[in-house]
Order: C-alpha cells, then sequence, then structure tokens
C-alpha cells in the first residue's frame, strides 16, 4: 500500500486562563502553543467561527447503486486504500463548510494518485458539551482519476477520469479538547457519466481547530 506523504503545519485553539469559554487562534496568538492540548471540562467545545484542519487515512470501494449498498462486498479489489487533507469553516457552532482532497493507490496505473476534490455544506449536531458531535453533509465536486465501465463488455478500467461526481453523508467527531478531536465519517459519491461507477468513502483521522 502506497499513500501519498503529507506534509502539514497544524495550529490549534487557545484557551483563556481565566475565562470558561474557547477562543481562537487570532484571538489569542501567543497562547496555543501550551494551551492546545490543555482539557477544560467547561469549555465549549464547540464554538462559530471555527477553523479546522483535517487528516485523515480513507478506504473507498466500488458500488453497483445505492439500492445495492449493504449488498456489496468492499473488500478485495474492490477497494483502495488513501489518504487526505480537508479545511472546515463553521459559521456557528451547528453549521459550517468544508472542502478535503483524497489520494489512494492506484495500483495498476502509477501509484498514489488524487481520486477527487469535494465542497460540501455540514450540519453538526454536539451533544451539550460532552464534546461528541455527530453531522451530516452533502455537496459534490471534481473526480480527478476513478474507475469506468466499458459499455459494450462491461469490464472495469481504471485510469484518468475527469467527472463532476455529487456526494451525501453522514459521521461522528469527538472533541477531546476545544483544539484537538478525532472524527470517523462515510460516504456516497455519485457518478454523472453513463459509464461511471458509485463509490462508498471511509475516512477516520484528527481535526485540529484553529
Amino acid at each position: 500500500m502506497k499513500l501519498t506523504k503529507i506534509i502539514t503545519v497544524t495550529i490549534a485553539v487557545g484557551l483563556m486562563a481565566n475565562a470558561a469559554r474557547a477562543v481562537h487562534v487570532w484571538e489569542d496568538p501567543g497562547g496555543w502553543s501550551t494551551t492546545t492540548f490543555s482539557y477544560n471540562a467547561t469549555a465549549p467545545k464547540y464554538t462559530g467561527n471555527e477553523l479546522s484542519l483535517d487528516m485523515f487515512g480513507s478506504y473507498w470501494a466500488l458500488e453497483r447503486g445505492l439500492g445495492h449498498l449493504f449488498e456489496t462486498d468492499i473488500r478485495g479489489d474492490r477497494g483502495r486504500w488513501g489518504g487526505g487533507v480537508g479545511l472546515n469553516y463553521f459559521f456557528t457552532p451547528y453549521l459550517g463548510i468544508g472542502g478535503d482532497v483524497n489520494w489512494s493507490d492506484h495500483r495498476g496505473f502509477g501509484g498514489p494518485s488524487t481520486d477527487w476534490a469535494m465542497g460540501n455544506l455540514i450540519l453538526r449536531l454536539p451533544i451539550g458539551n460532552t464534546g461528541i458531535a455527530p453531522y451530516v453533509f452533502g455537496g459534490g465536486g471534481r473526480q480527478f482519476n476513478g474507475l469506468f465501465r466499458d459499455p459494450e463488455t462491461g469490464d472495469l478500467f481504471a485510469g484518468k477520469r475527469y467527472e463532476w461526481v455529487a456526494d451525501a453523508g453522514v459521521g461522528v467527531e469527538v472533541r477531546i479538547t476545544p483544539g484537538l478531536g478525532v472524527f470517523t465519517d462515510g460516504r456516497y459519491i455519485w457518478h454523472t457519466k453513463d459509464d461511471g461507477v458509485d463509490r462508498l468513502a471511509l475516512r477516520a483521522g484528527v481535526r485540529i481547530a484553529f
């Protein structure tokens, strides 16, 4: 398995020493380096005007259609391991937008390659101040590499595949501190060209809030 090496600079959130509220890095740039990973039981885990960075591993597999989602074996040659990065911005603790890019090991045509770049609207539902927040999202983007079906033989081929796609998914985040969390989600990706193939994509990773 080959994964694209992702080099990022991680900046996180600062917490006011004398106030039970989260402070964004641009509000207290001098304190973020020592307070990013500090636990504070009363500080809000999710806030508005929140920018966050995602770093994740991923696995995607071919699907025959949404109606066959729970009938398809996603193991073996139907799937590919990979990873990616994403950026999110929440206007309120509940509503935000996000974008992500995924790379995976396309065996047979040149190794790791960009799969897609997606943009989504996100609805987040924090459960009190537990740090647990289920979320749903939907949107679309551009596919760069993928698989397509020969209209005559029905055989699948991998290669360059520029195509607009749509997606929708669900996930859950667990915020350990106001600046650090882990998340996992799954999305269904619909193809738009007649000879295209749908995918199921799963992610799990770290989310760092600025």
